[in-house]
């Protein structure tokens, strides 16, 4: 068929929207699915990254889709920043959070920078022995993939790939996000099951509050459906959902206005490094542009006409279509080739995450123990939704103020957790870009990149524990202690 109509994006974009389509069908019916609460989009995912020229392309050419990779990874790039946008013009709910509310967010940050400093400490000592060929950066993309998800990662790790030639980040950056996911659904789900049986959830005491529906991933038609959202214009004017998209698309463009110029600058003075590093983090200034036009919207009186039910469906279907195309962009070549690095970082921060989760939880919080440390699992192995959908098998409706204090805890996470994201930037300083490939030129740009995230892990914890969000509760060994 033609080109000028650009058939192929829309074929492309329609078969992973199908795929999201297959896995809602095989969610509902394969009990194995089910059981571990496997989300629809990286169901879909993970059938779409099988079809994909990298996997059954090498098999059977002519069975594979038609799924430009390089255009997959730019869907998440924009999908990242229309997902914060979504999340940031939603007006703040609830009551004032209170003390385990705060705990959660500085633990949480405290464990993020824990992450940082096993992966990157992994990543160096790996680079200086038995895989010398791996790039400096490599480490930070598994607290990235665990802790921000896919967007994010990909985002960082494919502006190296562009500006230092550090083959296959993006990919990996994708691998390791779905690394996270496995941490979340196969290893959250049954430390959710256990803590059940042992009595450590405060509201469940066994598994028979889960309707049928949360495991079908369907509401049945005698269920009680949750509101949407409301409409804040009438149909006749103007189309209520398409009213807020619009808002997302403005802040879109102011943002893009704002920093095409200060972009181009930089590469014209010969900067294209930070240029690709400031465009890598498009989503940070449109989210912060948003917040601030929130306010002048709130000011001028106008606030009723943003309906928090409706950014959140817009940011739902973002963050659902961006997961399909973050797995289904990965490619098993790129997988095997760095499997070792793989397996150890994923599996070392994975752990960590697991431990001190648990660890922090009798230390730290006065209330909701076990719901507190299974949403901050969920939400430092993938994202903010793993963390609600482990936290929904203990908490169904949400009746513990653990779900907003989650919401809360992000927000405290960002700021706290910001140092990092510029830090693991710094091994750049210490490469040179030879030809088609890279070179060390300064090796303590490598380790005062580890340093920098250990001191920060360190300021962090002494936080923790001097404004008395953390106890050292003996004995320091067990991780969950008895009541």
């Amino acid at each position: 068929m033609s080109e000028k109509f650009a058939w192929d994006i829309l074929v492309e974009v329609s078969i992973l929207f199908s795929f999201l389509l297959l896995g809602s069908y095989l969610r509902a019916k394969i009990k194995f699915l089910q059981k571990f609460l496997i989300p629809v989009a990286l169901i879909g995912g993970f059938l779409a990254m099988l079809m994909n020229e990298s996997f059954i392309g090498k098999i059977a050419p002519y069975l594979s889709l038609p799924l430009d990779i390089d255009r997959l990874g730019v869907y998440v790039y924009h999908l990242l920043a229309i997902t914060f946008i979504a999340m940031a013009w939603r007006k703040p709910e609830g009551e004032k959070r209170g003390r385990d509310a705060v705990a959660m967010g500085v633990g949480s940050s405290t464990l993020y920078a824990l992450q940082g400093v096993v992966g990157i400490g992994l990543g160096f000592l790996m680079m200086y022995t038995v895989y010398p060929d791996l790039f400096p950066t490599f480490g930070a993309i598994a607290p990235l993939g665990f802790g921000q998800g896919p967007g994010l990662t990909f985002s960082i790790a494919n502006s190296w790939e562009v500006t230092k030639n550090f083959k296959h980040a993006g990919n990996l950056a994708l691998t390791l996000s779905a690394f996270g996911y496995f941490w979340a659904c196969f290893i959250g789900v049954p430390i959710v099951n256990i803590g059940i049986r042992k009595g450590w959830a405060t509201l469940v005491k066994d598994k028979s509050h889960l309707s049928k529906d949360v495991y079908t991933g369907f509401f049945s038609k005698e269920s009680k459906r949750p509101v949407a959202g409301k409409l804040t214009t009438t149909s006749e004017a103007l189309e209520s959902f398409a009213f807020h998209v619009a808002l997302i698309g403005l802040m879109m463009l102011i943002t893009y206005v704002l920093m095409a110029p200060i972009i181009n600058l930089l590469i014209d003075v010969g900067a294209g490094g930070i240029a690709s590093t400031l465009e890598g983090f498009f989503f940070i200034f449109a989210t912060l542009l948003t917040l601030l036009m929130r306010i002048i919207v709130q000011k001028i009186g106008l606030g009723h006409l943003i309906d928090n039910g409706t950014m959140s469906r817009i940011a739902g279907l973002s963050v659902d279509f961006l997961v399909v195309c973050a797995i289904a962009a990965i490619s098993l070549a790129v997988v095997i080739d760095f499997i070792v690095p793989i397996l150890i970082t994923g599996v070392a921060v994975g752990l960590i995450t697991l431990y001190f989760s648990f660890w922090y939880a009798k230390r730290s919080f006065d209330k909701y123990h076990f719901e507190r440390a299974i949403a901050i699992y969920g939400m430092l192995t993938g994202t903010i939704n793993t963390g609600l959908i482990l936290l929904r098998m203990v908490d169904p409706e949400y009746k513990t103020p653990v779900a907003q204090d989650l919401v809360f805890t992000s927000a405290i996470a960002l700021p706290l957790c910001f140092p990092l994201l510029l830090m693991i930037n710094w091994p750049l300083k210490g490469v040179e870009v030879v030809g088609d490939t890279w070179q060390t030129v300064n090796p303590a740009a490598y380790w005062n990149t580890f340093f920098g995230i250990l001191i920060m892990y360190i300021i962090l914890l002494l936080v923790y524990r001097l404004t008395g969000l953390l106890r050292f509760k003996k004995p320091w060994k067990k991780i969950w202690l008895d009541d």
